[in-house]
């Protein structure tokens, strides 16, 4: 007789899925090991079978699903990993016999995060699948000490944190579960076109990004990697819209930084770039990028590397105080001896100079409670920036429906013949040419460099985003430690939907898109 393969084995398991399935339905959970193997024993991989036995409670055994069929003692983790050491995902098929895969919803240099439906709790959760690398199990473990640490901070869960749910290991995967939340940031921004939103509403966004800061700032921890993808909207059953903060894999207490090089590029810090110690201000530096990305669509330095990213910091901030260059220990890579900038012509044949930008400017704003804001976030030395208790008590945080934009003066600011997109001709021209990609970082770690995947070039300004998403845009996609849900249907009113019809109604002048949108609901 012909020896059975694994394809037999798995046409076998779906041809008496539903009979196994109804069977399973009868029985009263969770199953033992015992009673596991002897109503489903057919239905499980040989592996499975030996490996069910380490587990007293069996809550969902992926009953149908085209399982993997483990080799005990075989190269990459019994056949569970592919050759980068990320977990092979079978949908329907369970994850520590309690929670079924769903849905792939991130990725990134750490793993996988995936949809999943918590069988002990009937709920839908994000599982976090961590790479079977050292290096990222020992991370990870930094990760749930912070993440447990913030989650018993924010019992009444109003700092806008995300909640960790439960940790444990699976076929040599370090694995965190998070409450499932909705799209991020960057996804708001593209699916509003690129054209930006209301300061209203960003100054809503704001809110809910400090109320989290704040958290950090009393704690003393870090985020270190603070941007659009990483703020998502939570959306509760209670109906009280806000966002929260994810992903803290490469966060770190103040006393005990891991990595010298974090960030992001877009919203990395300069003391970040230029080699010096660095706290948690460099989350306030990353704040005031997105409030401008926020408003505008688009990021504010966006820098194709590091020498020219420091370089778009110059070109709105001017040159880094004299003291301030002499004392980093990565000054050579941006300044001569003499301590003048060195020359960086990016793809387009651009040169950045600086001082050569005005930032109300570059925003198109004249609003000058919401420009002070932002110029106290994005302060070359961090000593002198906003904490973010000094920013929840900033007079344009104060007022919401008061500050109005100022009439633009009829002294024309600087400009250069390199000044940021000014007209829509010349929006078209920065996306049609070769664009930074979002993020090159590389992470120097005791253990060794872990190299994150390079995210998405720009998107075109003010232009609906193609249905198809490119290979850079899926990376972008890949660095965020996502817990994202499906765009709701156009034809059907979400209550999304139904708060922007609110918002509209008390938003006297909507000078920016915010067709997308609802109100945020921050609890105080």
């Amino acid at each position: 007789m012909a020896p059975v393969g694994a394809s037999d084995l798995n046409r076998s398991r779906v041809l008496s899925s539903k009979a196994e399935l109804e069977k399973a339905q009868s029985l009263k959970l969770p199953l033992t090991a015992a009673e596991a193997l002897k109503h489903f024993k057919n239905q499980l991989t040989l592996y499975e079978q030996r490996e069910i036995k380490e587990y007293r409670e069996l809550w969902y055994l992926g009953l149908g699903a085209k399982k993997i069929e483990g080799y005990t003692d075989t190269e990459n983790n019994n056949s569970y990993d592919d050759d980068h050491g990320s977990y092979k995902k079978v949908l329907g098929d369970h994850i520590a016999y309690r929670y079924e895969i769903l849905a792939v919803i991130g990725k990134g240099s750490f793993g996988h995060v995936v949809k999943c439906l918590d069988h002990k709790t009937g709920e839908k959760v994000a599982v976090k699948i961590i790479r079977n690398k050292k290096r990222f199990h020992n991370q990870a473990l930094v990760e749930v000490s912070i993440l447990d640490t913030l989650r018993q901070k924010d019992e009444d869960n109003t700092h806008n944190v995300v909640h960790m749910k439960d940790y444990f290991y699976f076929r040599n995967h370090f694995c965190i579960s998070f409450e499932l939340l909705g799209i991020n940031l960057y996804e708001l921004i593209k699916k509003n076109s690129f054209q930006g939103f209301t300061l209203s509403l960003i100054r809503r966004f704001t809110q809910c990004i400090l109320r989290c800061l704040q958290l950090l700032y009393m704690e003393k921890i870090i985020h270190c990697d603070l941007k659009p993808e990483n703020i998502l909207i939570n959306q509760p059953q209670s109906g009280q819209i806000s966002f929260k903060v994810i992903d803290f894999g490469s966060s770190c207490y103040e006393h005990q930084r891991v990595y010298t090089y974090v960030q992001s590029r877009f919203y990395r810090s300069p003391e970040v770039i230029l080699g010096h110690p660095y706290a948690a201000a460099i989350d306030m530096w990353s704040l005031g990028c997105i409030m401008a990305e926020l408003y505008t669509g688009y990021p504010l330095f966006p820098g194709e590397n590091e020498v020219e990213q420091l370089a778009c910091i110059m070109e709105v901030l001017g040159l880094p105080p004299t003291e301030f260059i002499q004392t980093a220990s990565r000054r050579r890579t941006f300044f001569d001896s003499n301590g003048n900038p060195k020359s960086v012509t990016n793809s387009r044949g651009k040169v950045r100079n600086p001082n050569s930008k005005d930032l109300s400017a570059v925003l198109k704003t004249y609003d000058a409670s919401f420009l002070d804001f932002l110029k106290k976030c994005l302060v070359w030395k961090p000593a002198l920036r906003m904490t973010p208790e000094e920013a929840m008590h900033h007079a344009w945080m104060q007022d919401p429906w008061l500050h109005k934009p100022k009439q633009k003066p009829k002294m024309a600011p600087k400009s250069s013949e390199g000044s940021f997109i000014t007209s829509e001709k010349k929006k078209e021209s920065f996306h049609k040419n070769p664009q930074p990609e979002r993020g090159d970082e590389i992470w120097h770690h005791p253990l060794g460099e872990v190299k994150c995947e390079p995210p998405e070039k720009l998107p075109v300004a003010n232009q609906k985003p193609p249905t198809i998403i490119s290979s850079q845009e899926t990376n972008r996609e890949e660095s965020q430690d996502a817990n994202q849900q499906a765009t709701p249907n156009k034809e059907q009113e979400t209550p999304l939907d139904k708060a922007v019809k609110r918002d509209h109604r008390t938003e006297k002048v909507m000078h920016k898109n915010t067709s997308i949108l609802p109100p945020i609901w921050y609890k105080q």
